[in-house]
């Protein structure tokens, strides 16, 4: 029935029958989908019309795409009736060329060796001449200190306030009032704070 209206329209005077993105896909029997992803901006410009809300393609855009779609499937018919055993055999050989020989593997190890004893005395060179900043650091923090000390011993010490020692016992300790006097020896006897009302 749509080929029909498509006739009648064709009939009627149309130069050109063009083909919805539906039709196209169930003609070719592939999804929508996959006719739009074939379709980039270049063929859309050239190869589509607008009718309305519907995407019109021409002719020669139909042919376009029914090439693309032919060929994109044969390529997949190829591919799937090719003998698995060829494929298998092509892999074999190329598996087996990457195998080195045993001698070449020996070689191949002995070089290698070789580069890691090469890293290795590197890393003990570079070590030992961390070794010695390290020793050369440590020997300069030492100077350092002994000359400080130095410079704290020639320095004269600062004298302590001189007080009238007359006047404050030895065994002076503060806030302890006497009534006769103002500071008060530790000898006396302690009163608690009961004490003090009898």
């Amino acid at each position: 029935m749509k080929r029909t209206k498509k006739i009648e329209s064709y009939l009627r005077g149309a130069k050109t029958m063009s083909l919805t993105i539906k039709e196209l896909a169930e003609e070719l029997d592939v999804s929508k989908t996959a006719i739009r992803k074939h379709m980039d901006d270049e063929f859309r410009d050239t190869y589509t019309e607008k009718n309305g809300n519907k995407i019109l393609i021409t002719d020669d855009g139909v042919k376009v795409l029914k090439d693309q779609f032919e060929n994109s499937k044969a390529t997949e018919e190829k591919t799937q009736t090719a003998p698995k055993s060829s494929a298998a055999k092509k892999s074999n050989s190329s598996a087996s060329s990457n195998v080195p020989a045993p001698a070449e593997e020996t070689k191949l190890l002995a070089e290698q060796l070789e580069e890691q004893a090469k890293q290795i005395k590197q890393k003990d060179k570079q070590i030992a001449e961390l070794h010695q900043l390290l020793d050369q650091s440590q020997r300069l923090q030492l100077d350092v200190q002994n000359k400080l000390k130095q410079l704290e011993n020639k320095q004269p010490q600062p004298k302590a306030i001189e007080t009238k020692e007359d006047n404050i016992p030895s065994d002076y300790r503060p806030g302890r009032a006497d009534n006769n006097s103002a500071y008060q020896a530790d000898s006396e006897d302690k009163k608690h704070w009961w004490q003090f009302w009898n």
